[in-house]
């Protein structure tokens, strides 16, 4: 129970801080020494995962891929290839609030940690015409950016999922698709209600065939992302950042943009506090697995007298709460839970593997330092509070979704 209050303070603290509108970045730095002190982490290993974390490969490749994200993005938008797919879909769907859901959900088919950003600015393109405020925007952004995380087998969460579980990914998938249905669900029934409709019909609707030509013509770099992505014969951790490299240079090519137009967007568009963020999230997360926090904080839920099923949700939902990464909520709940839902070391039942994965999956998306989540709300400049608002009642009926099926199913 002394993990349990230790761990409390520190959130209670990132959150006091945020409030008082700190960079994240930076709450995250004084967050990971707080816990690296309370949890025995002598200071000068705190300093030695600060420098190791600055300087490792994943968060080169991490900060490489995020502001390669944003400099395509910003290209899509200099060259109007974000207006040109906003009016298509909207002259091919004349719900424009559906629109604006379907480009985040859209982009989420491509994983990547911190992808929200892709679709930052053209969800920030519709929802001038639909007259949403910021918090809206960054809800609609980064809600529906996650609804395929549960089940997408593409998703590197998923496969360790599967592979922690001791299932396939089609059977994770089979017991897990109500996660997304009801995660899509709660956008559409508290993100989208009370939008303006004069953004659908305004410019006025294209032929059709003018419209998908324009779609085609503006979403290519997007689709060459993702095929890439999926397809170049290397190592994926590296794929990404080739994949926006390529089509960078493609775009720059066909639309004969100058280089030193990089040169303006490096130096005034890209909000370079992101990269603060990306360093300390991962900090944060070093120093809790090797301070032993969030493994103690595991094994203190599991072993207070809660039932069985609060504990199995619980234990990935903190762990994915403390670390923001979906990954981290599996590997490190999974284990510590799974032997308390099978009998006699048996198979995990589709009820009980939904409850997890939901409980992981809720843990990190209520995350404040879930990437993307941080990286949209500092994209559009939104506070906090509005934005929980939404996502809080949209996180409970997944859950409810996942206790309906553990329960009846």
């Amino acid at each position: 129970m002394i993990a349990l209050l230790k761990l409390t303070l520190v959130f209670a603290g990132i959150v006091l801080l945020l409030n008082r509108k700190w960079n994240l970045g930076l709450v995250l730095l004084l967050a990971a020494v707080a816990a690296g002190l309370m949890f025995a982490h002598p200071l000068l290993e705190i300093g030695r995962d600060v420098l190791l974390t600055a300087v490792d490969l994943l968060t080169l490749r991490l900060v490489l891929s995020v502001v390669l994200i944003m400099m395509l993005g910003e290209l899509l938008r200099q060259t109007a290839g974000l207006k040109g797919m906003v009016e298509a879909l909207q002259a091919l769907v004349p719900n424009g609030r559906i629109v604006i859901a379907v480009l985040p959900a859209l982009i989420g088919l491509l994983p990547m940690i911190g992808g929200a950003v892709f679709s930052a600015p053209m969800v920030d393109e519709v929802g001038d015409r639909l007259e949403a405020d910021r918090e809206r925007k960054t809800f609609i952004n980064y809600w529906f950016r996650h609804i395929w995380e549960p089940v997408f087998p593409l998703y590197p969460s998923v496969l360790l999922a599967a592979a922690l579980l001791g299932l396939t990914t089609t059977q994770v998938a089979k017991a897990t698709w109500p996660l997304a249905a009801a995660a899509a669900a709660g956008g559409l029934l508290f993100g989208l209600p009370g939008l303006s409709r004069r953004g659908a019909q305004d410019p006025p609707p294209a032929p059709r065939a003018q419209s998908l030509h324009t779609l085609a013509t503006s979403i290519w770099p997007i689709a060459l992302v993702i095929v890439l992505s999926l397809t170049i014969p290397i190592d994926g951790q590296f794929a990404l950042g080739l994949s926006l490299l390529v089509t960078i240079a493609l775009v720059m090519a066909v639309k004969r943009i100058p280089l030193r137009d990089l040169g303006t967007i490096l130096r005034q568009r890209i909000p370079w506090n992101t990269v603060v963020v990306i360093v300390g999230a991962l900090i944060f997360r070093r120093v809790l697995e090797n301070s032993g926090a969030v493994l103690a904080v595991s094994g203190a839920l599991a072993d207070v007298h809660v039932p069985v099923a609060a504990v199995a949700f619980g234990v990935p939902f903190i762990a994915g709460l403390l670390t923001g990464l979906l990954a981290a909520a599996y590997s490190i709940g999974f284990p510590v839970v799974l032997p308390l839902v099978t009998a006699n070391g048996g198979a995990i039942t589709l009820g009980w593997t939904i409850w997890l994965m939901a409980g992981g999956f809720m843990g990190l998306m209520c995350s404040p330092v879930h990437l993307c989540l941080a990286l949209t709300r500092t994209y559009f400049k939104a506070e906090w509070g509005p934005v929980y608002r939404r996502i809080a009642p949209s996180a409970l009926l997944v859950v409810a979704t996942a206790a309906a099926v553990l329960v009846f199913g």
